[in-house]
């Protein structure tokens, strides 16, 4: 595989990661709201497990990104 698949790859997993972050930080919130306190204790370990796969995704896609706008800068100024 090349650099640049690879870069493909991690670039729509990163996109996956912050997809799936979202999806099951809204599916928590309805049991956040409940009367029982292990339910709602559960629902807030799912909330920031989404959380952290939503800031992991964003932060792999923008050094992702950031390496493509170098390494663009780099070979156009020579």
């Amino acid at each position: 595989m090349t650099p640049k698949a690879i870069r493909t790859i991690c670039k729509a997993l990163a996109i996956v990661s912050v997809v799936a972050g979202a999806y099951g930080s809204l599916l928590c919130m309805p049991f956040a709201f409940s009367r029982y306190l292990p339910v709602i204790a559960t629902a807030g370990i799912y909330f920031a497990a989404g959380a952290v796969l939503i800031v992991g995704g964003l932060i792999g896609y923008v050094l992702l990104i950031k390496q493509e706008t170098v390494s663009a800068i780099t070979t156009a100024e020579e």
